[in-house]
């Protein structure tokens, strides 16, 4: 049997304690994707946990070459390095078998817990070698929720699809979208954005968070020569790499802080925004500003280049594939 340098799990193996669990699971969910076979390209029956994460991984290890399998069924199926994307459930598995020997080097993470202390404190069992989290922000949550991730953590953004998210060479782009992903939060209502760009000519779209499916984003981004993105905090940003993707710039609402099940922490709305992607603005008044410099200094923003270069899903992949891989032991 050949067996890979690195698996990826998202789901528990039928094995052990979770054969009639996990078995029943999967059985249950070839039927309702048997049934129900139009399925839009997010989402996909294959990729589980958080779809445009495990997709990323996959894809990209694919694309590099690597050498992997992923969600396997049987313990003597894993490689020696094995990575547990997404799932409670899986990742208590998977520490088992590292305590039993099957696996040498444990990875979890980036969408297993919100908080470090979750499950208690699950993500810095000492079984598991680094715990990925997806950007700076979100590595100082964890460590300060759990001191002993300190020193075993990796940074690692999922890339986008390239070439699906790409410019349309004939589309005329001509109009400004603004993505709504904070549901009248504590920015407030988006209208006067929307209202100030209207009243200076421009043709605006306005679309909400959970109201669209990602083929029509696709489609209103081809069209775009812009973007304002409104949310409270973000982990990475992966709806703003896409618009990146497409060769349209963002400039994104800035947020420092939030609370969340009644707890306090510092955040970003988009940590991977960059001067050749986008820019930050405060309010009203300071959006203006920007938006008057990113109309005299539009030479400035290449986001399809800067995406190529740095956050496609070969370029991700490859980066944390190389990291687990040269981890000692």
């Amino acid at each position: 049997m050949n067996i890979p340098k690195v698996t990826v799990l998202t789901d528990p193996m039928p094995w052990g304690r979770e054969f009639l669990h996990e078995g029943t699971r999967r059985i249950a969910r070839w039927i309702r994707d048997a049934l129900r076979p139009n399925r839009y390209y997010f989402n996909h029956p294959l990729y589980r946990g958080h779809f445009a994460v495990t997709r990323s991984l996959v894809e990209g290890l694919q694309q590099i070459n690597a050498s992997f399998n992923y969600n396997p069924r049987y313990p003597w199926q894993l490689a020696d390095t094995v990575i547990v994307l997404a799932g409670v459930r899986t990742l208590r598995q998977a520490i088992q078998l590292k305590q039993q020997g099957r696996i040498k080097k444990l990875f979890a993470g980036p969408n297993i817990v919100i908080f470090s202390s979750d499950y208690d404190s699950i993500a810095g069992s000492p079984e598991i070698q680094d715990y990925i989290v997806n950007s700076d922000w979100t590595l100082n949550m964890y460590v300060a929720d759990c001191p002993s991730l300190e020193g075993r953590t990796i940074i690692w953004p999922a890339g986008v699809d390239t070439n699906y998210w790409q410019p349309d060479p004939a589309a005329k782009r001509d109009e400004i979208l603004i993505f709504d992903k904070q549901n009248k939060g504590p920015m407030g209502p988006v209208a006067p954005y929307a209202d100030y760009l209207r009243n200076l000519g421009w043709d605006v779209n306005v679309i909400e968070y959970g109201n669209f499916t990602h083929i029509e984003y696709l489609k209103m981004l081809q069209k775009s020569c812009l973007m304002l993105g409104f949310v409270t905090s973000e982990s990475q940003g992966i709806a703003w790499a896409e618009a990146w993707s497409t060769d349209v710039p963002t400039l994104i609402w800035k947020n420092i802080s939030n609370v969340y099940q009644g707890r306090h922490y510092a955040c970003s709305t988009a940590p991977y925004l960059h001067s050749q992607n986008g820019l930050f603005f405060d309010d009203l008044e300071d959006f203006k500003t920007q938006f008057n410099y990113w109309q005299t200094h539009r030479e400035q923003f290449t986001p399809r280049a800067w995406t190529l270069e740095n956050m496609s899903d070969e370029v991700c992949a490859d980066l944390l594939y190389r990291r687990v891989l040269a981890t000692e032991i």
